[in-house]
């Protein structure tokens, strides 16, 4: 889950946040009558957000799930209100995304907001929903936002790996220290 204590990002870290709102066809409750009353949207610090660099994880919601392939859910429950809110606010700034088979599975949404903490969540305040300058479409080497995010974690894990490995080094860590 993203770090956006205000020791680290300063005073006001979870406000005007520039997110990365994934909404996924099949992750929503329906009602008896089939009827969508929940949507499971994954939200995301965008990665050319100020505080994303570094941040060995973006997403605001990370929990243990047996039965996701990455072994954690990303998602918290939103109203279809709320989605709708998320639309309008992204307005141009959304795409769809697509699966391995070339299949639309989704939509990705560019916004920018405060976050709140909802049942133990960090969730998007979709009252203070406004449109963000940074763009959910394909970067200029042609990938899509979920790879540059999956580019902007990797590359804050490997230097986290390498300052662990400098330390651990027997003459890194004497230099480290003193």
């Amino acid at each position: 889950m993203v770090d956006l204590r205000s020791k680290i990002h300063g005073a006001g870290a979870t406000q005007g946040v520039n997110l990365v709102v994934m909404a996924y066809h099949a992750r929503v409750a329906r009602d008896a009558e089939g009827v969508v009353i929940t949507h499971f949207l994954d939200a995301r610090v965008h990665p050319g957000d100020r505080r994303a660099p570094g941040q060995t994880s973006l997403a605001l919601v990370s929990k243990k799930d047996a039965t996701s392939t990455t072994g954690f859910a990303n998602s918290a429950r939103y109203t279809p209100l709320q989605l709708a809110s998320i639309e309008q606010a992204a307005a141009d700034n959304a795409t769809d995304l697509i699966d391995v088979s070339g299949r639309v599975v989704g939509r990705a949404f560019g916004v920018r907001a405060d976050l709140l903490i909802n049942s133990g969540e960090v969730v998007v305040n979709t009252r203070t929903l406004t449109a963000t300058e940074l763009s959910v479409g394909d970067d200029e080497d042609g990938r899509d936002i979920r790879a540059q995010i999956v580019a902007s974690v990797t590359a804050a894990r490997r230097a986290r790996d390498a300052a662990r490995a400098l330390v651990s080094e027997p003459t890194g860590g004497a230099l480290a220290r003193g």
